[in-house]
């Protein structure tokens, strides 16, 4: 992702810009300058490989050799202003080190006149530009370093949102496919050279082509401006605030029609508030603008994670090899996470060596937004070098202009990463062996030899490239050489089995997937998948399993089985499992019952998470006497109860998804039937009270009697909702009641000795459900009403639904019942102080009232409490929105910030807020900052307020005229 901003659209903004621009104590660095600003990680130094005017707006970078780089040059960034014509700035500049002193010194314009380019792929001499609408084929073929070709190749990418979600990141993989991300946008993609060809429409997709035919087809990810595999074909993109996703599946890979997952992508790193950085700049970002976000600031967090790369150099350490690199442009910064394999996926954590960053700078023009190797095994970073990255679409609009949004429109700068010391020579293959290429330590040349061998079909090579495969001593050569070989049309069976058999569970993975592509009939798979279902690794069974049709392999069955024993508890198995036996359910779940017997009272298999897709796919898919069938032989057969309760979830939860008549399980028993579904409905209850059991099984209880009547489910719910429950369990209570949408369930919920004990997150469950159903919306009402529930414990973002509720009687009633929050005595207050209101320039006085009256609770620029919010992003805030929060501290109140008083089994009472819960205990920090944590075995009582902890009243303690200063204090720079 790339994320920038459109040019200033009126008088006023730019008044206020030019008024920012002088008052602006962050200008830009000369690039000896930026260099001294980076901290980088220990042992690492930063060298500048190329800078102004040589380059500006550096957005990605291809080498095709150890001195030439093809950099594209976003300068059409930020969007135009409103009426003109789009920008036609974009170039492809030809940088050269013709002295060969690691830095570039000649420039030639490749290419111009291009738009908004974002990305390159090297091919056939040439290269794909992403362009939206637009995929270029550029190429000098006169040897002059000017493109003299140019053909679109691909068109109809959408252009109809801002410039940073648009196509991008042409990444070519093992396969010889280019693969794109899609930039959150859609399209309805043609190639101009093959109109007989229909279009490819999709919306928020990832997409791969042939570079020689241009055929585009959809893919699994749906990723911004970050794409990249790992050394074995692993594909990863990133978006916003998630740096890393895995791509685990593809389309075609999900070909059951009655099985209801859509995924394909696997969260690999933490995400949102959870991914966490260091930032050593004090930039501004997007949401530091945003009202609503004011109690849940993301300074210090992923807010624009971009430029992913897998390193895979020699110029770090070898400790950095397979280690994936994320730009965080908006916090100048790159962020360093080592992968680590996690069922058929990964998981990726921070690397803070020292301490610190990979990668950050004190200078709030850095901003990296593309890292990639080089041919001297370096660690190379694209940095676009603006005053701000921001997009303005998502600033509001009253802020706009207090952002530079246009200066470094004429700078640029690309970074080198490497060991510190004195720079060798380097070790690299000699350009023209590309076998050698194959064998290198570096990714960069083993990437190139496979391209160049492709591209000119070198056959004559493919002996010494089948012996790099089966001798090579790195895994990641023998994978390119496999890959080649296919490239080649090479590919055979002889090291496809010797593959299979590698001591590297990655090359094994590697035996599957060309199998599978090389033969033409795919029975011929199921002998290497006999070996690799069992193989000890994980991702090999999950890549068999993928790879198998159970419409054509004859073996199917019992390889699934095996998958089910082995990897049942693995989502990831189990959608490709489900995909695999489409149309065959009924045979995979009866043979899956017989391998199991006998049955024992505590049972437990990874079997046990298969039971209940299958039995969902019957439900969806299966005709109505089959799905009977599969209830009667439930009910009467003796197996274990949580057998019995995943068998019949699964199916009540697929008949409420199918089409046509509806069927229940009801409907299915029949009135001889019926009591044998009853005493299971009661077993189930006795489940979900039963807290001796795992979590998963009492959810799995919990939801089976959503389906049925409530007053069968009432006690194991309301035993469900105490506040000494797990905070899933107590969610999944409150889904079921909202689905039974009996209005007793929801007096349930209002209670005064369950409503009071909810903790915020489990509160605003509730909110929702009782606004999902107008019998339940008007218990919520009548409670409010009563004064069982505080109308300002309901959200602002509830509020607004309920104020706009379809129902006019419903939204009639919401206005009178809210009308007090929005314009109460606080509400009053803040209204007359509103009026005419600027913050005051007495930054000292400010400083002052805020030591006095905030300090103890609040942090500012690192001083202070951590009780409250940290304050720090204020400066970006609209003042009577800090007023408004400093007046009526309960208008809008984040979860996390709400008063929770826990009274304990030992007469100790705990109030504060709650900053952390488990199935076994939560944590609430109090007003005087400590941390407690208490068992949930131990809590007697728990009440939320759903008000701040912040007092009423704070304006009292200060005249107004240092309420203007405090407030001009908090949106200052000092």
């Amino acid at each position: 992702m790339i994320r920038v901003a459109p040019l200033l659209r009126s008088a006023c903004a730019l008044g206020a810009f030019s008024s920012a621009v002088a008052a602006d104590k962050h200008r830009a660095l000369s690039p000896e300058q930026a260099l001294a600003a980076f901290r980088v990680e220990p042992g690492l130094r930063v060298e500048l490989v190329a800078a102004e005017p040589l380059t500006v707006d550096p957005v990605a970078f291809a080498f095709d050799g150890p001195r030439r780089m093809f950099v594209v040059e976003n300068r059409g960034y930020p969007d135009p202003q409103e009426g003109r014509a789009d920008s036609k700035e974009g170039r492809v500049a030809l940088l050269e080190d013709t002295d060969g002193d690691g830095r570039m010194d000649k420039r030639t314009e490749f290419a111009q006149g291009l738009g908004f380019v974002n990305g390159i792929a090297l091919w056939r001499g040439g290269m794909f530009v992403t362009a939206a609408p637009d995929i270029l084929y550029l190429k000098d073929t006169d040897g002059d370093g000017i493109a003299d070709e140019r053909r679109v190749v691909l068109t109809g990418f959408d252009i109809s949102k801002t410039t940073q979600i648009r196509v991008a990141f042409p990444t070519l993989g093992l396969d010889g496919k280019i693969y794109v991300t899609c930039g959150l946008n859609g399209g309805k993609v043609t190639s101009p050279l093959h109109p007989e060809r229909a279009p490819v429409i999709f919306t928020g997709q990832d997409g791969r082509f042939d570079p020689d035919t241009f055929v585009f087809e959809k893919t699994g990810g749906r990723g911004q401006f970050g794409l990249a595999f790992d050394a074995f074909g692993r594909r990863f993109v990133t978006d916003n605030r998630r740096p890393i996703l895995h791509v685990v599946l593809e389309p075609w890979h999900l070909r059951n029609p009655h099985f209801a997952f859509s995924e394909t992508m696997q969260e690999v790193s933490k995400v949102q508030a959870e991914a966490k950085v260091l930032p050593i700049s004090r930039a501004s970002i997007t949401a530091d603008f945003i009202p609503k976000l004011m109690a849940t600031p993301h300074t210090g967090t992923f807010t624009s994670a971009c430029g992913l790369t897998i390193f895979g150099g020699t110029g770090l350490t070898p400790g950095h090899v397979g280690d994936a690199f994320i730009c965080e442009p908006a916090q100048n910064l790159v962020q360093r996470q080592t992968l680590r394999p996690e069922g058929a996926s990964f998981r990726a954590d921070a690397r803070w060596e020292g301490g610190r960053e990979f990668l950050a700078s004190t200078d709030v023009w850095f901003r990296p937004v593309f890292a990639a190797g080089g041919p001297d095994g370096a660690l190379y970073i694209a940095d676009m070098y603006r005053r701000e990255i921001d997009h303005p679409r998502y600033v509001p609009e009253e802020s706009r202009g207090l952002l530079d949004f246009e200066s470094g429109k004429d700078r640029g700068r690309i970074w080198r990463v490497v060991r510190a010391g004195p720079r060798g020579e380097l070790k690299t293959p000699a350009p023209d062996d590309l076998v050698a290429g194959l064998e290198s330590a570096d990714e960069w040349w083993r990437a190139r030899a496979q391209r160049l061998i492709v591209e000119r079909q070198a056959r004559d090579l493919a002996p010494a490239i089948a012996k790099v495969a089966a001798q090579g001593k790195l895994a990641e050569s023998r994978t390119r050489a496999l890959w080649t070989l296919r490239g080649l049309g090479e590919i055979r069976s002889p090291i496809i089995i010797l593959a299979a058999r590698d001591a590297d569970a990655r090359l094994r993975e590697q035996s599957v997937l060309l199998e599978h592509e090389r033969t033409a009939n795919p029975d011929d798979v199921v002998p290497t998948s006999v070996v690799g279902i069992n193989d000890g690794d994980v991702r090999v069974r999950f890549t068999v399993a993928r790879s198998l049709d159970a419409t054509k392999d004859g073996g199917w069955l019992p390889l699934l089985l095996t998958v089910a024993h082995h990897d049942g508890a693995d989502r990831w198995a189990r959608a490709a499992l489900m995909s695999v036996a489409a149309g065959r359910e009924m045979e995979l779940l009866t043979a899956l019952r017989k391998t199991l017997k006998p049955w024992t009272e505590n049972w437990r298999s990874p079997s046990e998470a298969v039971v209940d897709p299958i039995a969902r796919s019957i439900g969806v898919g299966a005709d109505e006497d089959a799905c009977r069938g599969l209830l009667t032989s439930l009910l009467g057969d003796n197996e274990p109860p949580v057998l019995r309760v995943a068998m019949a979830l699964g199916l009540a939860e697929g008949l409420r998804a199918r089409r046509g008549p509806k069927l229940t399980l009801d409907a299915l028993a029949g009135s001889e039937g019926r009591p044998a579904l009853d005493a299971l409905r009661h077993t189930a209850a006795e489940r979900a009270r039963d807290d001796t059991l795992p979590n998963v099984e009492r959810l799995a209880a919990l939801s089976l009697l959503a389906h049925g009547d409530f007053a069968t489910a009432e006690p194991a719910l309301a035993g469900a909702l105490a506040a000494r429950q797990p905070p899933e369990i107590q969610q999944q209570a409150i889904r079921a009641i909202e689905r039974i949408g009996d209005p007793r369930g929801a007096e349930l919920l209002v209670a005064k000795e369950n409503w009071a004990r909810f903790t915020p997150p489990v509160r605003e469950a509730a909110v929702a459900a009782l606004g999902a159903k107008p019998a339940m919306t008007a218990v919520l009402f009548a409670a409010i009403k009563s004064g069982a529930v505080s109308p300002l414990e309901i959200s602002s973002t509830r509020r607004a639904a309920l104020l706009k509720h379809s129902d006019a009687a419903m939204r009639k009633e919401a206005e009178a019942i809210f009308q007090q929050v929005e314009s109460g005595d606080r509400m009053k207050l803040y209204q007359r102080l509103r009026t005419g209101f600027t913050p005051g320039k007495d930054l000292a006085s400010g400083r002052a009232a805020f030591t006095r009256a905030c300090a103890a609770c609040h942090t500012v620029r690192g001083q202070g409490g951590t009780i409250g919010p940290d304050l720090s992003g204020l400066r970006n805030q609209p003042a009577d929105a800090i007023l408004l929060h400093i007046i009526v501290p309960s208008y809008e109140v984040a979860p996390n910030y709400q008063t929770t008083t826990v009274t304990t089994h030992d007469g100790r009472t705990i109030a504060g807020s709650l900053t952390a819960e488990t199935e076994n205990s939560l944590t609430l920090r109090t007003a005087a900052g400590a941390e407690e944590t208490i068992l949930r075995s131990g809590v007697a009582t728990l009440t939320t307020s759903g008000v701040s902890l912040m007092p009423d009243g704070l304006e009292q303690t200060m005249s107004g005229d240092e309420l203007a200063n405090l407030i001009g204090f908090l949106k200052s720079e000092d």
